[in-house]
């Protein structure tokens, strides 16, 4: 897995004066200004359990994120929760998004990484629909994509959105995401479909938030290696 911990616990703090947004590294927490993301893989409380389980069987969430509701009970499904935070993949990074508050509002990860290639898949959903249209999507993002652009050595992240989803495309499109196809997709609810692909490379989420740089001059200096990363 692109590990985010090891990098994490150096607990250093940045800023980059206003030209990318601001980092701060509180454990295993990464800190921006308005959320925090906190590895999948850190221990979570059974409040918090029950608030992932609500998510995956809330129908009207689902249809916008692709999914089925589960039909596990919640002792089953938190087994199953355990099982996959511990187990390692060398293909994505997922992380809980919380508020300033410590509150869990939603996840956020790079699936189907290729480290050939170097890219992968973003996904996100904010499950407390109360913390919608407050920013938070838009800040988690850009948060995974500077932590992404500085710790790892991704150079695309890509994703799949409907058609009609046009409030996702445009929090998408304010990260710096930009439609680049039309892709055959397929899920369980719809069958066959045409979604939307969009994409941002390095370069261009460098060239938004610093124009003058083409490389970060922060945490990704530390890293002493990729396989330390993978």
């Amino acid at each position: 897995m692109v590990a985010p911990s090891p990098g994490s616990r150096w607990g250093i703090g940045l800023s980059h004066q206003g030209t990318v947004p601001t980092i701060v590294l509180d454990m295993t927490i990464i800190w921006g200004d308005q959320i925090g993301l906190r590895p999948f893989e850190d221990p979570i409380s059974d409040d918090e359990a029950a608030c992932l389980y609500h998510w995956c069987r809330d129908e009207d969430l689902l249809r916008w994120s692709g999914g089925t509701p589960t039909d596990l009970a919640l002792p089953e499904f938190c087994e199953r929760l355990d099982r996959d935070r511990q187990d390692a993949f060398d293909h994505r990074m997922v992380f809980f998004i919380l508020t300033r508050a410590r509150t869990l509002i939603g996840r956020i990860g790079v699936f189907a990484i290729d480290w050939t290639r170097r890219d992968g898949e973003l996904g996100i959903v904010i499950g407390e629909t109360t913390e919608w249209d407050k920013g938070y999507g838009r800040a988690a993002i850009t948060l995974l994509l500077q932590h992404l652009f500085e710790m790892t050595r991704l150079e695309r992240v890509y994703l799949f959105t409907y058609p009609e989803n046009v409030r996702a495309q445009r929090c998408f499109a304010a990260c710096g995401f930009r439609p680049c196809a039309t892709a055959r997709r397929f899920s369980i609810e719809r069958g066959e479909y045409d979604g939307i692909e969009m994409e941002i490379t390095r370069g261009e989420f460098l060239e938004r938030w610093n124009p003058r740089a083409r490389t970060f001059p922060s945490i990704a200096q530390k890293c002493p290696n990729e396989s330390s990363l993978r």
